[in-house]
């Protein structure tokens, strides 16, 4: 997602915040494969400096300049379980993740559940691992946000007014959220402003939508549950939820079609043996937005926000994505306040 993902700036406040979020999270399919008993990392190799090097495309929510500076430590750590040079670059939407891997200028990328899924469709990229959150969660929720103070308490105190979504191809910053409007017959499908809203902003982020909410400028931000992380702790009292749409898994690192077996194994076992409770993999894990580890990713995860998806026209082949695909998840539990 979002957590979006988490970030380092989430990574202070996830912990604090992360028994209210489990107590509220139904059971999702991946949960099962989560084990306390990690595998054991690949054996460290000689880093062949003259073979073609890994590239690897991290998407930016807040600093840039800090999500380039632990990509670099994560481009690091990964060097000497791979064998070959890892290069990171980051990136400010997932488009550009995509196109970056069309081309072959990225073999794996970090990405939202949207972004992967229409990537597969179109140039047929694999799901390698899913990131988890506080509780052992593969999955998180998107949030209707509005201000404590704005007598807005439900999803139809919304007609009229107005509301920011983070991108227009974002799982988590539009395609739930709206999906939300939809279910309880508020908006059509095929229609985003104009019977409903006055009118719909894309702001560029989560924390640009929350914090158009916070500062007055819309009514309303539909992100995921995580964005008022991104707030300082001073501001995170003056906004709430109204609305929760159903749980989504997790976002996810995708590789490009054709990258060598061998690199994708030992990227995941790299990965998937980090243990939060170790200090040394903690620092590590701290860099990569802070989550708590990685569980093996299968395309059955996303079926069911495939479903939604492709009712937008986003995802045009389900058929991969149902194959074998875990039962649907559960409805969303009412709304409470994330927020504090």
């Amino acid at each position: 997602m979002q957590p979006k993902r988490p970030t380092r700036i989430h990574a202070l406040g996830l912990m604090a915040a992360s028994a209210l979020f489990c107590a509220l999270t139904p059971v999702f399919a991946g949960e099962e494969k989560a084990s306390d008993q990690r595998p054991p990392k690949p054996p460290r190799l000689t880093v062949d400096v003259a073979a073609p090097p890994l590239k690897i495309a991290f998407i930016s929510y807040a600093n840039p300049q800090q999500v380039a500076s632990d990509s670099k430590a994560i481009c690091e750590y990964l060097e000497p379980y791979l064998g070959i040079r890892v290069e990171g670059f980051v990136t400010t939407d997932y488009g550009s993740s995509i196109e970056a891997m069309r081309y072959e200028r990225a073999d794996m990328a970090f990405v939202d559940p949207l972004a992967f899924m229409m990537a597969h469709e179109q140039i047929g990229v694999r799901p390698l691992l899913l990131e988890v959150y506080p509780g052992g969660k593969p999955s998180y929720y998107s949030c209707i946000w509005v201000r404590r103070d704005s007598g807005i308490k439900t999803l139809k105190d919304l007609r009229g007014r107005t509301i920011a979504f983070a991108d227009q191809v974002d799982m988590s910053g539009h395609l739930l959220p709206r999906d939300m409007f939809v279910r309880e017959a508020l908006l059509a499908q095929d229609q985003l402003e104009g019977d409903f809203f006055k009118q719909v902003y894309f702001a560029g982020g989560d924390e640009q939508a929350v914090r158009a909410v916070l500062n007055g400028f819309v009514d309303a931000a539909g992100v995921s549950q995580f964005s008022y992380l991104l707030l300082r702790p001073e501001e995170r009292q003056h906004v709430t939820v109204i609305g929760r749409s159903i749980a989504s898994p997790s976002h996810l690192v995708m590789a490009r079609k054709g990258l060598a077996p061998e690199i994708v194994m030992r990227f995941k076992q790299a990965l998937l043996a980090l243990d939060h409770d170790r200090p040394s993999d903690k620092a590590v894990l701290d860099k990569l937005y802070g989550v708590e580890g990685y569980l093996e990713a299968e395309l059955s995860d996303f079926a069911e926000v495939a479903r939604i998806a492709s009712r937008y026209g986003l995802v045009k082949n389900l058929k991969p994505f149902e194959t074998a695909a875990p039962a649907a998840t559960e409805s969303p539990p009412s709304a409470k306040e994330d927020g504090g």
